[in-house]
Order: C-alpha cells, then structure tokens, then sequence
C-alpha cells in the first residue's frame, strides 16, 4: 500500500479547522490508513489500495470533512460548459487517451507538491507503473486547444523536457532524461511514438514518459488540463477521475470542464465520467453482517458523512456513491463504510459459543514439527505473498509455457498469478538479500494453487516446504543431506533418483520418493535462473509436498 505523505497545516487549512493529534488518530484509521509518523509538521499514513481518492491529501481532508461532520453528503463540484476538444490519433500499442479541464484553481507549492505526488501514486498502483496508464497535467493557458494525440517520428519532433532547458528529439530524450531511461521500454522498438501537442503545434508532452517544460504546472496555475492515454478505457477513465477530483479541491470555487474526445474512425465520447451511482440498501443487510442495530435515520447520517448521500425509502435506503469512490462494488461495501462512520471501537464484543471442540489440523502439527526441524538445523523462516507472476514464477526459472491461475484484472504487474510452488519466490529473496552474507538458509511453508482440470473448480490448492541453501561452496550433497535429516524424523523411508528439470543443473537434480510415491524434488539451481534472479553464487534448493506426506505419515496413503 502507498504511504502517503501530507503537510499538517495544508491538511488544516483545507478543512477550515486545527486537529489535534488525537483527532488524527482516530479518523484516519476509521478511513483505513494505517498511521506511519505524525510530528508538529508532517502526516504520513499508509492508504489502503481500493481508497486512491485518498493517496493525497486533497481526497484526505474531503473525507475528513465528512467524519468530522463539517461537510456530509456527497461532494458536488460544479461542471462548466463542454468546449474543448481532444482528437485521438495515436499509436496502436497506446491507442487511447481522455482528458479534462478544472479551472479557477489557487495552488502554493505545498498545492503543486501534492498534485504530483499523486499522479506519481497513482502511476505506481493502478497505472502500472505508466505500462497501463500514464497521467500529464499541464498549465491550461500555455496552450491553444483542441489538443492532439498523434503518433509520430521520433526524429522529428523536438521539445524541451520538463525540467531542463533545451530542445531534444524523442529519442534522445530516452536517451539523455532520467525518465526517459526508466520508462523507455513502454515505447522503445516501435516506429512511432505517442505525442501530445496543441492546435499551434506546441508539445504538451510525450506520454507516457515526460512533460514539456513550456507547458508544466506551477504556483501561477489558474486552469489545468489533465490527459490519461494509454491501452485500458476503462482504467483510464478511473484514474482520471480520482486526479481531477482531487485537483478540484484547489478550487476557488473549481469548475470541472468536460473534454469531447474525438477518435480516429469519428467516434465520440465525453471524459470525465463522473456520474453518482445509485445503490439500494437494506437496513437487514447491516444488521445481518455487522450483529448492530441501527436505526435508519443513524444509517443516513453515516453514509453521509462518509460523504455518499442517502434517503430512507422504506425497504431500502438509496444510496449515491460519488464517481471517485471506486472501492463501491457491492451493497456490502455501504456496510463497511457505516461501520467505519460508527466507529469500530463502539462495537461491543460479544463471546461466541462453542459449536465444537477445536483441534489443530494434521496439516498444521506438521508444518510446525518441521518449521522445529528446519530452525534447529540452522534456517531462517521466510513468508511470501500468495501472489507472484508468470515471469518469476516460469520465465525467469526457464520453464516457458506454463498453466497459472491468472488474475483477470491485477492492480499491479508484481501480483497476476497466485503460485504454483516455492522455490522462485525463495529466490527473490535472496537476491534482495545477497548483501547479508553467505551462507545463506532460508526456508518457507506455505500453500501454492495448481491447475487442476478434474477439480470443480479447475484448481488445487497445496501445502509446500522449500529450502534454500546459498554460498560459494554449494553443492547438491548439503540438500541431500537435508532431506535425511527431514524424513528420518518422520521415520520415513525414502529414496532418491535422478532426473532432469529446466531449472536445475542436468546431473545434479533428483526426485524424491518415499512409499513409491513422488513428494518433493531437488538439486543444484541452473546458473541461468541465478542470473534471472542476481545471484552470484552456487544455490541449492529443495521442495516437498506436506499433503502426500501427510497421507503417508497418518498411513493414509499405502504403497
């Protein structure tokens, strides 16, 4: 999650009130941001994913508004008449772009500071890091619109970076900027790259990758004009939401001027889209999931001050979530919203009777005889995430193709497929680690998820133990050894035998056996996957299957 850093008296001078620090602490867990230092100058907190329209401290303090009760219900911005134009031309690998304008804005540098902390948050979360998504704000009245979304020569065009203060071509700005170093493989290897410039032919940018100097956003900004181009409408048209509606609150009074997107083939639309949703409640819905009896007149009062506006309509309470609120998904989400308006420390605990005496799962006394084993012999525990990616997960272990169980809609390119074993994962960190020394020992015990086509489901969910050993003198005898160690205090008999995997050293890998049934393989790392991975050094690693293991030991599975 972003940590998001914010100045006190900003903060102060945007709710039109001072806060204490109790104040601090308790509202902004009720918004769930995680509180990471809080001195006489600077908040910072942790923002949850799903809450963008709180990466900054313009969505912050209209949130507050609304638990502090000096502002409820929904937050209305005026929206002026539609007069400016955007025509779309660009590049088939970036194809789409959307923009708006907010007018009338009174921005300090502290204002500037925030607006672009913000587009680099949201940059770094749901854009992708620019690969989905990339965000340019520009001093409205530096330029004559209609604006251009062109794809061009590199070698024919030439600006002034932000920043700097001469004129370079697009490839020598990837050449020659910071980030044009960082992102130029969004658009290197191409003929054509993306181009923003207005009706005089002035360059507003060349998204995704840097601004114009002559265009950039400053103290003096009244008007602002705000692009997203990239390859996902639908991500886009959220993204600039949450920009322009923060931005917004530097107005005084804002007035949001929607932009007519003209594309290639003479399709319009109008951006932004900041249509209210409306959504009905039942007050059964509250009482059934929370265990709270709450009057409908006090579920009104809290859904509006966490800034929705809601009417009691007999059976249902209609609720108008604001288009920056893109956590709103499921009448469920109105529910966590009231609670957090009624305070979670007001709820009173209740004990719950015993259905049935507990036990600790098979599963579980054996991950923790060997979590015993592994820390007497010297390792160190690890946890990673459930999710990964294709490319740590196969590619890097040079598996190519290989069946995962994809997330259909990632908010980050780290997290897209859940993992279907251990061992990459346990690289990762030791490459982030290298600097710790050697020998290095590490272990984890966790669940991967394989694609299974027998299951109702199509997936199987498994319990794994792996183990890796990293030093200069690392062979496959130290693993070995390590898995005796690990069936002889099971009292398993077991046997190895060699066989080959991509990502192992050919001769140096085996399988492992007990009852004649496979549980767990391994052997010395290919040098090509440590070079995947960093490494310098020899690895060793090893992985077993608790759930075979767990049938052999409770003698459930026989030979």
């Amino acid at each position: 999650m972003p940590v998001i850093e914010v100045n006190l008296r900003d903060l102060e001078d945007l709710l039109g009130r001072s806060l204490t620090v109790d104040d601090i602490e308790k509202y902004l867990p009720a918004l769930k941001c995680e509180i990471e230092l809080i001195d006489d100058e600077t908040i910072e907190y942790e923002a949850s994913h799903d809450r963008p329209d709180l990466f900054s401290v313009e969505g912050l303090s209209r949130a507050l508004k609304g638990l502090l009760e000096i502002e409820t219900g929904l937050r209305r911005f005026h929206i002026g008449d539609n007069s400016f134009s955007l025509i779309v031309r660009g590049p088939q690998y970036r194809p789409y772009a959307l923009g708006a304008v907010v007018k009338n804005l009174s921005l300090h540098e502290e204002a500037v500071k925030q607006i672009m902390n913000l587009q680099e948050k949201l940059h770094g979360t749901y854009c992708r890091n620019r690969k989905k998504v990339s965000i340019g704000l520009y001093d409205l009245d530096t330029i004559s619109p209609p604006i251009y979304y062109l794809a061009v020569n590199p070698s024919e065009v030439r600006f002034i970076p932000l920043e700097y203060d001469y004129e370079m071509t697009l490839n020598e700005i990837l050449l020659k900027t910071e980030k044009g170093r960082m992102y130029s493989h969004l658009v290197k290897g191409y003929k054509e790259y993306p181009l923003l410039r207005d009706s005089n032919g002035r360059v507003l940018s060349f998204p995704p990758i840097i601004n114009s100097e002559d265009t950039k956003v400053t103290v003096n900004t009244r008007n602002v004009f705000i692009d997203v181009t990239g390859t996902d409408l639908s991500t886009m048209m959220k993204v600039l939401v949450v920009m322009v509606t923060s931005v917004a609150e530097r107005g005084n009074p804002e007035e949001i001027e929607l932009v007519e997107v003209k594309a290639s083939g003479g399709s319009t639309m109008i951006s932004p889209d900041l249509k209210v949703e409306e959504n009905r409640l039942s007050i059964d819905l509250i009482k059934r999931l929370t265990g709270i009896n709450v009057e409908r007149k006090d579920a009104v009062k809290f859904l509006r001050m966490m800034r929705h506006d809601a009417e009691d309509e007999g059976e249902y309470l209609k609720v108008k979530v604001a288009a920056y609120r893109l956590d709103i998904l499921h009448p469920v989400d109105l529910v966590e919203d009231i609670l957090m308006a009624y305070g979670y420390e007001n709820i009173s605990p209740e004990p719950l009777p015993a259905l049935h005496p507990g036990r600790i799962h098979p599963l579980e006394k054996i991950s923790s005889k060997f979590r015993d084993v592994l820390v007497g012999l010297g390792y160190t525990e690890v946890s990673n995430y459930m999710l990964n990616n294709p490319e740590t997960l196969a590619w890097k272990m040079k598996l190519g193709e290989v069946k995962l169980i994809e997330v259909e809609n990632p908010k980050m390119e780290k997290y897209t497929a859940l993992r279907n074993w251990l061992i990459p994962g346990l690289l990762e960190v030791a490459s982030v680690n290298s600097k710790v020394g050697y020998p290095l020992k590490i272990f984890e015990i966790g669940d991967i998820v394989v694609v299974d086509e027998r299951s109702s489901n199509r997936a199987r969910s498994e319990r794994h133990l792996a183990c890796i050993r990293a030093s200069p003198e690392e062979t496959i005898t130290n693993m070995l050894v390590l898995a005796k160690a690990i069936m002889k205090t099971f009292g398993l008999e077991y046997v190895f035998k060699e066989s080959d995997h991509p990502s192992f050293i050919p001769g140096r890998f085996a399988e492992v056996y007990s009852n004649n049934v496979k549980v767990g393989f391994l052997g010395e790392v290919h040098p090509e996957v440590l070079l995947n991975f960093r490494l310098t050094v020899p690895v060793v690693a090893l992985e077993i299957n608790l759930n075979v293991l767990k049938e052999i030991i409770t003698g459930k599975l026989k030979r």
